[in-house]
């Protein structure tokens, strides 16, 4: 994975009350958040196709995003920001979704 200038690390604390661990990185434009999430043979697969695709995200994988908490419940959320690209990318609307656990994947509240 590329990161600019030695941008990897783990975050502070590294695992929340789920048990997962957060990896926070930047390969030199935008924020982003990797989850590993223990499982029987090590960890599960985090969904990019290569180790280049950071900036595309995957399943654990969130690129322009943000860790926030942890909150009352122990837990991480996931700030992620959209762009509308409407009409074009430069003049889109920016919006951030937050993304909690539901004990499977990090889903918008009520997803």
């Amino acid at each position: 994975m590329d990161v600019y200038e030695n941008n990897l690390r783990f975050a502070a604390p590294a695992s929340d009350s789920t048990k997962n661990t957060f990896v926070l990185y930047n390969p030199g434009r935008y924020d982003g958040v990797l989850v590993l999430v223990p499982d029987k043979d090590g960890f599960e697969d985090i969904g990019w196709s290569s180790p280049t695709e950071h900036y595309r995200g995957g399943k654990l994988a969130y690129y322009d995003a943000r860790l926030a908490g942890p909150g009352g419940d122990g837990q991480y959320t996931i700030v992620k920001s959209e762009n509308s690209c409407n009409p074009s990318c430069a003049e889109g609307a920016i919006s951030n979704v937050t993304l909690h656990w539901n004990g499977h994947e990090y889903l918008p509240a009520g997803g």
